[in-house]
């Protein structure tokens, strides 16, 4: 995926104007509309910022049961998108997973029941960019 706005170009959408300067996709290793994801979020980020809720919800509550949640990210293949889960367990602990390679990837994590997690993330580019992504995701039973 090879999208990238400037600051300029999102300001002026917020005035009304249609954003320009998207660029077609490139090809990339990873194809995840093979994956069978049930949730995908096309969304945009400023460059080299923490972002909290990248994948749409500020915050995941999981129920009694345990699922492991599988995301193929699709991003510029030549950025990196570092995705940083904090997971929060019934028992008070937090365990933090991090995935800082570069291009589109597939990732799983699994907070387990009873728990909930944030996701925040952090697109590395040119300064003063808003770079598209799309989040793919799909719950596995554990």
């Amino acid at each position: 995926m090879k999208r990238t706005i400037s600051v300029l170009a999102v300001a002026t959408g917020v005035l009304g104007a249609t954003l320009t300067g998207v660029g077609p996709a490139s090809a990339s290793a990873v194809d995840c509309s093979t994956g069978g994801y049930t949730y995908a979020r096309t969304s945009y980020v400023p460059t080299n910022v923490q972002r909290p809720s990248v994948d749409g919800r500020n915050y995941n509550i999981a129920g009694p049961s345990a699922y492991t949640h599988e995301v193929c990210l699709d991003i510029p293949d030549t950025e990196t998108f570092t995705i940083e889960v904090q997971i929060h367990s019934s028992d008070g602990s937090t365990t933090v997973f991090v995935d800082d390679r570069p291009g589109d990837k597939v990732f799983s994590f699994s907070p387990g029941a009873n728990s909930w997690w944030q996701v925040f993330g952090t697109m590395t580019g040119p300064g003063s960019t808003y770079i598209y992504y799309t989040w793919n995701e799909k719950q596995i039973p554990a």
